[in-house]
């Protein structure tokens, strides 16, 4: 192919691509309570559409060591993100656990996030299956939220027909690790130190929740995943990297 008409392909490639992006991140911007990953996703399409507005000047004038290490390093993004994803939506759960541990995400004010209503349709579908297991509720109350994610779960599952008396609530939590950690306490209570469990969380979370399941000693651990809406798909697979490279250099 003509060298020209490649620099035209990838120049335009380059802006269209950033620039749904870049939208991207507005839209969710929006809709969503800001986080880290929508500045990776503006940083992202921002990022490419200098590159497609420079692209001749930094062919020409930037060494080619370095454009060459950019464009491995999205790659290598990339690769990750599609691999948690990948990972995530292999579910084991067996559907004769003891006890379903719904993991918290944002909420609106009182209302469930578009996110954490995925992971209470996924709890929902296992008690189903399931209706021995008791569902445990976990998250704390963020700054941009008027109650605990857990009393917001706990209202959303008996709204769609789960007994309360299945419903454990653990409304302590700021993080994953807390998420496992106060919910074992709990579960250790009710059961003893034997018991089975299965998690349930978003595809792109699935993989580092599990290390850390592990790490706050719940070896006897199934998954359960949520999909990830499309247009929320990119900062959080962004944010997810993040967490996981931070993860594995200073733990959870």
């Amino acid at each position: 192919m003509n060298r020209k008409i490649l620099f035209i392909i990838s120049k335009v490639a380059l802006l269209i691509v950033g620039a749904i992006i870049f939208l991207n991140a507005v839209a969710v911007s929006m809709a969503s309570n800001f986080n880290l990953g929508i500045v990776l996703t503006f940083l992202l399409g921002g990022a490419l559409i200098v590159c497609g507005v420079f692209l001749g000047f930094i062919v020409r004038r930037l060494p080619k060591w370095l454009w060459i290490t950019g464009l491995c390093c999205m790659a290598l993004v990339l690769v990750c993100a599609s691999t948690l994803l990948i990972y995530g939506r292999s579910d084991n759960v067996t559907h004769d656990e003891d006890a379903i541990i719904v993991l918290g995400a944002g909420i609106h004010g009182e209302r469930v996030s578009l996110t954490l209503r995925d992971r209470l349709n996924a709890a929902i579908a296992c008690y189903e299956q399931n209706p021995d297991a008791v569902i445990v509720v976990s998250g704390g109350q963020g700054p941009q939220e008027e109650i605990s994610e857990a009393l917001a779960m706990e209202r959303y599952l008996i709204e769609h027909g789960i007994p309360q008396g299945s419903i454990i609530k653990e409304d302590k939590s700021t993080s994953t690790a807390e998420n496992f950690a106060f919910s074992k306490a709990l579960l250790n209570e009710r059961f003893g130190e034997s018991y089975s469990a299965v998690y349930v969380t978003n595809d792109f979370h699935i993989f580092r929740a599990g290390q850390i399941a592990r790490d706050a000693g719940l070896s006897n651990m199934n998954h359960a995943h949520s999909d990830t809406v499309w247009y929320l798909v990119v900062p959080s697979c962004l944010r997810e990297c993040v967490a996981v490279l931070y993860y594995w250099l200073f733990g959870a």
